[in-house]
């Protein structure tokens, strides 16, 4: 029995076409991933910037009180004694001028 290969032979433009083809799909899959990878390091680093505004408020919290306690020593200090009372006006319902009621 006489046994024979036939050889397939491709255009240049099928090989040109299956090699856009694959490139295509190559860089598709490594945008799609580089876009994954972007979305994960945003979170991340919004993540951080929430942290690091948590630890600021905190430390301004701290720097308040601890100024208002050295404000208060420093009044003491300085022979000034506790506030009294605090006295508030306020606006009777009287009437308006303009009105003349």
């Amino acid at each position: 029995m006489n046994k024979s290969r036939e050889i397939i032979s491709y255009s240049p433009y099928t090989l040109a076409l299956f090699g856009v083809i694959g490139a295509g799909l190559v860089s598709y899959l490594y945008f799609l991933n580089l876009s994954v990878v972007h979305v994960v390091i945003r979170q991340e680093a919004v993540q951080e910037v929430q942290e690091t505004r948590n630890q600021i408020a905190l430390l301004e919290t701290e720097f308040i009180s601890a100024q208002h306690t050295i404000a208060a020593r420093m009044a003491t200090v300085s022979g000034f004694n506790q506030d009294q009372a605090k006295i508030f006006v306020t606006r009777n319902a009287s009437p308006n001028l303009v009105l003349g009621q």
